[in-house]
């Protein structure tokens, strides 16, 4: 059984985080040994939510807990870095909400400390373990619509009328929303090379918990990605957006295109168009409740079964270097070099696929 511990019991620990981890003590996976918060009010209010020896205000007291397997961390963005470090450090396996770091010394630094630790890091977000973005990544491999030379990626909406941290340096769209596509384009298309980059704030004023408050970052980006393949992709996102219909992820093809529907973080199967039988096609995977959370399952079964992760921590940080670069480029208005590098991402497990039409009987619980 894995004795895990909790930083961070705000609205994403709440959640379906709460969900996942109710749900692995049910199955005595883990036992929640303690939590932490700095408001400790929210003590009684999670006690009657599910089962935990103890609440600590300060985080530092799970982390130097021996008997403590691993920690989740769901804090605001600006103390992942610090908090992940100190818990590899204390010989803990560490899931971090996304970002890993929103400074690029701090990103550095736990990079080093997580190469020479033997725990596991898994650095948020998991869309490459969606079985749609797999599936799409297969038919990527197979050639289905040749070379791609387009790609655009979209994720944004009108933003939070709560924590006020998220319009504060350090948070934003770009860390909170941005992050996912970027994640998903890298990951389906490889390296980037360069990019270039806009930004605004589109609102000098936000209202958070029905007080006025002055917003201190960016909350509109359009980027551009030049990938090392020679493609060319461009992220939107904002919490500038109020709706969309419209594909999250789109794919230009020398023989077609593929989109994935829905958003990346949430999706709902995927359309190809091949020149060879000049028409769309749709398909799903029969994995109809995915959740974007699935980074917890997945850290719970690598721990129980000794496999290694599939979130490679190399691609996590080329992702977290390109959104530091991005708020660079925006603000010198000029195009930007990327450093790192990552391996080609590989899945070991065939994704079940079926045209729409034939998608009646779907496993709700099999990822």
């Amino acid at each position: 059984m894995i004795n895990l511990g909790i930083i961070g019991c705000g609205s994403v620990m709440q959640g379906p985080y709460m969900d996942l981890v109710n749900k692995y003590i049910f199955k005595k996976l883990i036992k929640l040994k303690s939590i932490s918060d700095i408001n400790s009010n929210l003590e009684p209010i999670l006690r009657k939510k599910f089962f935990f020896d103890k609440f600590y205000t300060n985080y530092k007291n799970i982390l130097n807990d021996d008997e403590i397997d691993a920690v989740l961390i769901l804090t605001s963005m600006n103390e992942h870095s610090m908090i992940a470090k100190q818990a590899l450090l204390n010989n803990k396996h560490v899931l971090v909400e996304k970002p890993m770091a929103t400074k690029i010394d701090d990103l550095k630094g736990l990079l080093k400390v997580a190469r020479s630790s033997s725990k596991f890091l898994i650095p948020a977000p998991f869309v490459t373990l969606s079985p749609t973005y797999q599936a799409i990544n297969s038919e990527l491999k197979n050639k289905t619509i040749g070379k791609v030379s387009l790609a655009r990626a979209r994720y944004g909406w009108a933003g939070p009328n709560w924590g006020e941290w998220y319009y504060n340096t350090g948070g934003g769209p770009l860390f909170d929303l941005g992050v996912y596509n970027i994640t998903s384009l890298t990951g389906l298309l490889g390296p980037v090379k360069n990019l270039f980059a806009k930004s605004s704030l589109s609102s000098k004023y936000r209202t958070i918990n029905k007080r006025k408050i002055k917003a201190n970052t960016n909350d509109n980006f359009q980027i551009m990605l030049e990938f090392k393949s020679g493609c060319i992709g461009v992220v939107t996102t904002g919490f500038t957006m109020q709706q969309y219909k419209s594909a999250a992820i789109e794919l230009y093809g020398s023989t077609g295109t593929i989109q994935m529907l829905g958003d990346d973080w949430e999706p709902k199967g995927y359309e190809i168009w091949r020149n060879s039988r000049s028409s769309w096609e749709l398909y799903s995977t029969p994995y109809a409740n995915w959740p974007w959370t699935s980074g917890f399952s997945h850290l719970v079964d690598c721990l129980i079964n000794n496999k290694k992760p599939l979130i490679k921590i190399d691609h996590a940080y080329h992702v977290n270097e390109i959104m530091i670069k991005i708020y660079e480029s925006s603000k010198k208005n000029q195009e930007m070099s990327i450093n790192s590098t990552f391996q080609t991402l590989q899945f070991p497990k065939k994704i079940k696929t079926k045209k729409s039409h034939l998608d009646h009987d779907r496993d709700h619980d099999g990822v």
